[in-house]
């Protein structure tokens, strides 16, 4: 599954002149609060990309291209979710920070952590 995820073209592709540091992976096996958990993560730091609206725009056009359902508004600069092909979903997350990078992550759950979708 990873594998797939890291082919994903939201995950391989960024905004012309930007740049991606390589994808780092979080695996978690619980959590500690009433949230579900992030229990896996992908996640690629991205500079150079512009202003939040272009990226946003960006990742909208090549998030829809590629099967993925837009959320609304949020803390995000951009969100979608996607069917794993196993009743779970994967979710996308373009997220800004105040020195004018991105983080583009997507969120799963392993498919050995779980005998059905959380």
């Amino acid at each position: 599954m990873v594998a797939a995820l890291r082919q994903e073209p939201v995950m391989v592709q960024a905004p012309p002149g930007a740049a991606l540091a390589p994808a780092t992976e979080t695996v978690s096996c619980g959590w500690e609060s009433s949230e579900p958990p992030n229990l896996g993560m992908l996640d690629r730091e991205m500079t150079g990309a512009g202003g939040a609206d272009d990226v946003s725009r960006f990742y909208a056009d090549l998030a829809r291209s590629s099967g993925w359902q837009a959320y609304g508004p949020g803390s995000h600069v951009y969100a979608a979710s996607k069917p794993d092909g196993t009743n779970c979903t994967w979710l996308l997350q373009v997220l800004g920070t105040a020195d004018g990078t991105y983080h583009v992550r997507i969120t799963y759950t392993p498919r050995d952590l779980r005998p059905t979708c959380l």
